[in-house]
């Protein structure tokens, strides 16, 4: 066998990133899966609120009044994620789990940059998701009221740069 050969058959496939997509304020969202602590039903972690887990506490986010987004009412559907960046460590109400997504980081698209508000710092790029887009969110941004978070410019890793509206698919 040539050497050519053996380096195409000893090449490694690139990394893939894995994000949980879940539907708030009406929008299709990607958190990144290796930033989730936990998941918990509204039974499980009680009202809005501090939720404490193993002695570690998880601040409420209240993510579509931050993202300006319509509060979804509480259904069967809602789940709570438990998601840290570093120290910071908030809870995260959703109004659907839509599952586990893998992608290649060549998948993770840019948004348009004619768009260059505060929003530029919201999100790090969209996914597609079916019959529409994910929109990824920056752990840094959603984390950054509470203690530990970094700062959200210096965590982008992809050059976001806008909003883009995507409506979350029906659980």
């Amino acid at each position: 066998m040539s050497l050519r050969g053996r380096q195409a058959g000893a090449k490694s496939l690139a990394p893939s990133v894995r994000f949980l997509i879940v539907s708030a304020g009406g929008t299709c969202l990607a958190l990144h899966a290796d930033r989730i602590q936990g998941l918990q039903t509204v039974e499980e972690a009680g009202a809005a609120g501090t939720v404490t887990v193993q002695g570690l506490v998880y601040a409420y986010v209240d993510l579509p009044a931050r993202l300006r987004r319509p509060i979804d009412p509480e259904g069967p559907e809602t789940r709570v994620i438990l998601f840290s960046k570093g120290s910071a460590r908030g809870n995260i109400r959703v109004a659907c789990v839509h599952g586990l997504k893998d992608l290649d980081p060549s998948q993770i698209l840019l948004l348009p940059q004619q768009f260059r508000g505060d929003e530029k710092l919201w999100y790090q790029g969209m996914i597609l998701f079916e019959k529409t887009v994910a929109l990824v969110l920056n752990p840094a941004w959603v984390l950054a009221d509470f203690a530990g978070a970094s700062s959200p410019v210096a965590s982008l890793s992809l050059s976001a740069q806008a909003l883009v509206g995507g409506r979350g698919n029906a659980c």
